[in-house]
């Protein structure tokens, strides 16, 4: 069974700046990849983010108004990004 098979939720494409806030790491500005109703995609070659496990915050930064920040949980780190679900939505 293939990841896509075991997913929970549909994932949308989505092209977006985001700002990703972590004590270790400072903020960061990344582009969104896909978000589902679950959590978000975000694509980053940083290789020095924080653990699996790690509580981060986001926030759109190219709306035209100020969009809310986020508390999310790492979920998943790969070469080209990083998967985050959102936590008590």
């Amino acid at each position: 069974m293939s990841d896509a098979d075991q997913r929970k939720h549909v994932r949308t494409k989505l092209t977006s700046n985001v700002k990703l806030t972590h004590p270790d790491i400072g903020t960061i500005e990344v582009k969104t990849r896909d978000i589902s109703d679950g959590g978000i995609y975000l694509l980053s070659s940083i290789t020095e983010l924080p653990p699996v496990g790690s509580e981060v915050t986001v926030q759109l930064i190219d709306t035209p108004f100020e969009a809310p920040i986020l508390s999310m949980r790492i979920v998943r780190l790969e070469n080209n990004g990083i998967g985050l679900a959102f936590i008590d939505i």
